[in-house]
């Protein structure tokens, strides 16, 4: 059988943590992993390889990430295994830094031009 389209896939999110996992063969794979919340929660790993993986030590839990990628499987002894792998990721925002227990932010002193909502 021969396939000629691609199943791509874009989105946005805050990244959760990175999971790393090394094969038998010694190759690190490094996984995404993202987390939406809702009535029913989701966590989706997206696996980044070569460049991106060695991007991926700047990133922090809390940035927010735009990822383009395919989507892709293998079939092993009978299961079917699938896969998302980011082939871009760009840095739309940084992680922000957690306050300390107890304290909160200094709100910004109102002025004339600001609006009541």
């Amino acid at each position: 059988m021969s396939f000629s389209g691609d199943f791509k896939f874009d989105g946005r999110g805050k990244l959760a943590r990175i999971d790393a996992f090394v094969t038998k063969a010694g190759k690190s794979i490094l996984t995404l992993i993202f987390e939406q919340g809702g009535q029913y929660p989701q966590v989706i790993p997206i696996k980044v390889f070569g460049r991106l993986a060695e991007e991926a030590s700047a990133w922090k839990p809390g940035t927010l990430l735009e990822i383009t990628g395919r989507l892709g499987g293998r079939e092993y002894n009978g299961k079917v295994y699938g896969e998302a792998v980011a082939e871009t990721v760009e840095v739309v925002g940084e992680a922000q830094r957690e306050m300390p227990k107890g304290k909160t932010a200094d709100a910004p002193t109102p002025g004339d031009d600001d609006v009541p909502f």
